[in-house]
């Protein structure tokens, strides 16, 4: 035979947690008839008077029990957090977006002065790279051909300078190792030439 607690508990849980209060009220009858002296009589009295309330007025929402309520909210925070995710990912998507727009006018730039720098315009060709660099400043290849541009020019100091940023953005570009033994060789040539 099944016990009061055992009964109300199952009430509790059709009524609260699966929202079928129409099955739950026929089990919190069988309590008060059943077990009219136990504390679980009191309880099912109060869901009773609370379902009858609700048989009256269904639309009152203060009637419904707890957990059914929170259904609502809960399907309210989902979607809170549904849209927040879409925001966050469009988000990113548009930077990123931006920045690979930058990336490629940053490239543009640096091809613009490669055609400078082969026609011998040596300052526009600085001047483009520089633009390439303030534009998207971890474009490693506006580094590498400043420095290219500096060890041409014979600017050891700059050359360096624009090689170790080039390292920093690219460390493992196998054309910095080249550069820096052309770099340590031009260095020798100049350290003998003042002696």
């Amino acid at each position: 035979m099944t016990s009061a607690i055992e009964l109300y508990q199952k009430a509790y849980d059709l009524d609260y947690r699966k929202g079928d209060w129409e099955y739950a009220e026929e089990l919190y009858k069988i309590i008060t008839e059943k077990y009219p002296y136990s504390e679980e009589k009191e309880y099912a009295q109060i869901h009773l008077d609370r379902i009858a309330k609700l048989k009256s007025n269904p639309s009152d929402y203060s009637l419904q029990p707890v957990r059914a309520r929170g259904a609502g909210v809960g399907l309210m925070v989902g979607c809170f957090v549904l849209i927040l995710i879409l925001f966050v990912v469009t988000g990113f998507s548009l930077y990123f977006s931006y920045q690979q727009h930058l990336r490629q006018d940053s490239d543009e730039m640096i091809i613009q002065g490669l055609i400078s720098e082969n026609a011998g315009n040596y300052e526009v060709a600085q001047l483009k790279y520089e633009q390439a660099k303030k534009m998207y400043p971890r474009n490693n290849l506006a580094y590498r051909a400043l420095a290219e541009l500096y060890l041409k020019a014979g600017n050891i100091e700059l050359a360096e300078i624009q090689s170790r940023q080039w390292e920093l953005f690219n460390p493992y570009d196998l054309n910095l190792k080249e550069f820096k033994d052309r770099l340590e060789t031009k260095k020798a040539i100049l350290k003998g030439t003042k002696q």
